[in-house]
């Protein structure tokens, strides 16, 4: 009985250990960041991350993704022989909802990862560069409140299991106040994850602060600290408080992403 008790706990901790192994593989196929034309004969004066010659738009969107940009500038100009020759301007950021940093330019095209919205009342807007565009909530709801107000406006709570995005989120947490962030541990499976149902085994970087996790279970507030040069850290609350929270503004819509696959799809046959 002891030797089937045994089996039977072995073959449940390697279905888990297969399972969370599966997730950490997904990690690592998720597909290229798709961009889209927003405006034509305009351009973006965000600042530059890097340029390059190229082909076509295709090929532009293969370098920025490269560069981790969040949107690029394709320029089309003559060169000093007469032809005309394409220009991908990587982007550190995309416009705001009133590109408030495009100008009109004949033969640019301006391309983004992120749809046009109107940011919602009591939010501010953020661009982490390389990382992604977030909504700072000034209401304060509890960790399923405010995972729902992100859902609803097509956002998510932020992913912060990396050093760009947990110190780049941070400059904008006061010490005073943390803000909820997308990580918790708080169904079924007791394993800490992010929004996505990414384990956070699967990454390399941790930001906990001193004796934390302090619990076994909870939900994570990204907390800035009020000593100059200290790091931001992860804290763990419990899922009740009420506190303001961080929601990322997720990429053009699924929807869209599969669209213009199927489109480019019939377009090559």
């Amino acid at each position: 009985m002891l030797i089937v008790s045994l089996s039977s706990l072995l073959l449940t901790m390697h279905a888990a250990h297969s399972a969370v192994g599966d997730r950490c593989c997904e990690i690592n196929y998720h597909e290229l960041p798709q961009y889209e034309l927003i405006k034509k004969n305009s351009r973006s004066k965000q600042p530059i991350i890097s340029r390059k010659v190229v082909s076509n738009v295709s090929e532009c969107e293969q370098f920025a993704a490269s560069k981790k940009s969040l949107a690029f500038n394709f320029v089309s100009a003559r060169d000093r022989a007469g032809s005309w020759e394409n220009t991908c301007q990587a982007l550190q950021c995309p416009e705001d909802h009133n590109m408030t940093t495009l100008t009109p330019a004949a033969n640019h095209k301006y391309y983004s990862m992120y749809p046009v919205f109107v940011p919602p009342d009591n939010t501010t807007v953020k661009c982490i560069p390389k990382a992604g565009v977030f909504l700072f909530s000034s209401d304060h709801l509890n960790y399923t409140q405010a995972r729902t107000f992100c859902r609803e406006r097509k956002a998510s709570l932020a992913h912060v299991i990396s050093e760009e995005r947990t110190e780049g989120l941070a400059r904008f947490v006061s010490p005073s106040t943390p803000r909820y962030v997308g990580l918790s541990n708080i169904d079924s499976e007791r394993i800490w994850k992010n929004e996505f149902g990414e384990p956070l085994s699967c990454f390399d970087y941790r930001a906990w602060g001193v004796g934390q996790p302090s619990h076994s279970k909870g939900c994570v507030v990204l907390a800035s600290s009020p000593v100059k040069g200290t790091p931001p850290s992860w804290e763990v609350a419990p899922c009740y408080i009420s506190l303001p929270f961080i929601c990322e503004v997720i990429p053009l819509p699924i929807q869209q992403r599969s669209s213009r696959r199927r489109h480019k799809q019939r377009s090559s046959r």
